[in-house]
């Protein structure tokens, strides 16, 4: 990839949309809730009028304001809402609402294909037992869509109904542990099925051009990589004198390049990182790290050697205290050259403390 086309590909995912930011929520964090059943066992929950969650109607109330047939049904149950109803085929019906004068079955998709069997769920209300009653039949979906003769309610809508009646009942009802949970559970669904996680324009931009950002992350794994071995040969050169075998490996902080440099004769886990911190705004860290430090005499010793030039009062404790850290900053815009030669004088302090006084 030529250095033209890199800066047009950057150039251009500036100016694309940012992802949406999705508020953390109960489900999200700790729960398989991205799961058909573990949303329909919830939603069952809230859908029972004499639950134990103490919201009478508010769920029930709210899923009914979704169906045009149905806004003047009364939001009375006789028994709890099924799960898992078993036809005469075999197959089960996510969840199966019944009151006094109508029945209703709701098959609840969290992805977007209809390939349940809905006929013969359809059949399952010819039973004698239904037959005097008014059958609905729902799919609740992220975009609404049903089969012929099912009516499709769309995740937006039953949220936003939601959404209105949990602010009422935030108002006028006492604070209760449900309350809070309907709405984590509100959050949730709203998070899987209604806001995309990144604009379309940002998504399509990156299918496009997977091969140019593929090539990008070589580009720059190469260029880490050049650097370490220039930062060895560097090394290397200005310990030459002592004959010092320079050791390097690659470590990961926040997605950025953290260089650790040490010397091969170092008894201890000691080091001097170069950590490449990528973000607007950042400098990058020359870090020096003394570490197995087994008692307070020898803890004092370092911060009198590596507490100097420039890093004066900028250390922490690691570890249990058996590690402290040492930091200077490097703006962005310095030269390798002259961030090698501040690892270099990290270096020689910290093995005349290796050396000397451990």
């Amino acid at each position: 990839m030529k250095l033209t086309d890199l800066e047009s590909l950057l150039n251009h995912l500036k100016t694309l949309p940012v992802p949406h930011e999705r508020e953390a929520n109960l489900f999200s964090v700790g729960a398989r809730g991205h799961y058909e059943n573990p949303v329909s066992d919830v939603l069952a929950f809230y859908l029972d009028p004499d639950g134990e969650h103490g919201l009478d109607t508010l769920t029930l109330d709210a899923l009914l304001a979704c169906l045009e047939e149905a806004s003047d049904l009364a939001s009375a149950l006789i028994k709890p809402p099924e799960r898992e109803v078993s036809t005469v085929a075999g197959n089960r019906i996510d969840l199966l609402l019944e009151s006094n004068e109508w029945v209703m079955i709701i098959e609840n998709k969290i992805g977007h294909l209809l390939n349940n069997p809905f006929d013969d769920y359809t059949a399952y209300l010819n039973d004698e037992s239904y037959r005097e009653k008014k059958p609905y039949y729902i799919v609740l979906s992220p975009n609404g869509r049903a089969p012929v003769g099912w009516t499709g309610v769309s995740y937006r809508e039953f949220t936003r109904q939601l959404t209105l009646r949990l602010g009422e009942a935030f108002i006028s009802a006492p604070l209760n542990k449900w309350l809070i949970l309907l709405r984590e559970y509100v959050l949730h669904l709203e998070s899987l099925m209604i806001n995309p996680a990144f604009p379309v324009e940002t998504e399509e931009f990156i299918r496009e051009n997977l091969h140019r950002i593929h090539e990008m992350v070589q580009l720059k794994n190469s260029v880490i990589k050049g650097m370490m071995e220039e930062g060895r040969r560097w090394l290397t050169a200005q310990f030459s004198r002592q004959q010092y075998e320079v050791k390097v490996t690659q470590h990961t902080w926040s997605g950025y390049p953290a260089l650790r440099f040490s010397f091969e004769h170092w008894t201890s886990y000691s080091d001097v990182v170069l950590f490449l911190h990528g973000e607007p705004e950042e400098q990058y860290e020359v870090r020096t790290y003394t570490c197995e430090l087994i008692d307070e005499e020898l803890r004092e010793r370092a911060i009198s050697a590596l507490n100097v030039e420039g890093c004066e009062g900028d250390y922490w404790d690691e570890g249990k205290r058996t590690i402290i850290g040492f930091r200077i900053y490097q703006p962005q815009t310095t030269k390798t050259s002259a961030l090698f030669t501040e690892v270099a004088k990290r270096m020689l302090l910290l093995d005349r403390f290796e050396c000397e006084q451990r």
